[in-house]
């Protein structure tokens, strides 16, 4: 039969395999769940980034149009920040996300043109709904886009909490 000192040494051998894939088992989990925890905190800063990125376009926009300065160039400085920060930030965000980001990029600009388009036009400014005057030709356009951009808003917003809170990958 087997003696006893080749029995202890085989048990122990598969005792020392068990504890060995054990202990790689539980540090590839790790390392996993360390990769998880690293990359859910680069979308929470990529859908930040966004957010304030698209916040601050839609800002600028909305005081540019409020002093009513026809001169200045519209906010395609700041559409162009959008789109490279949609770019680098690409692996973090989800493709609906990308896809609602930059259709809210879109229709800043779009009612951005419009708007400086009846300034320059000598239309009515925004108060024209309050008399009898004819409606501006791009209001429906641009109340239109404005509608789309609210939707747009909550969505992000929406996504955007939901991952800070964890409850949406």
């Amino acid at each position: 039969m087997v003696s006893d000192t080749v029995a202890v040494g085989v048990l122990t051998f598969i005792g020392t395999g068990l504890a060995t894939a054990a202990g790689l088992w539980q540090w590839q989990r790790a390392q996993a769940r360390e990769a998880r925890a690293n990359f859910r905190t680069q979308r929470v800063e990529a859908l930040k980034d966004v957010w304030e990125e698209l916040s601050d376009l839609e800002e600028a926009q909305r005081t540019s149009i409020a002093r009513r300065d026809t001169s200045a160039a519209p906010e395609t400085g700041r559409l162009t920040q959008v789109n490279l920060l949609l770019l680098r930030r690409s692996p973090f965000l989800r493709p609906d996300e990308q896809e609602w980001a930059q259709a809210f990029a879109q229709h800043v600009a779009e009612i951005d043109t419009l708007l400086r388009a009846e300034i320059r036009g000598g239309r009515p400014d925004a108060d024209w709904f309050a008399s009898t005057a004819q409606q501006p030709a791009a209001s429906h356009v641009t109340a239109s886009a404005a509608h789309e951009l609210m939707k747009l808003r909550a969505k992000l917003g929406d996504r955007y909490a939901a991952v800070v809170r964890g409850s949406s990958e």
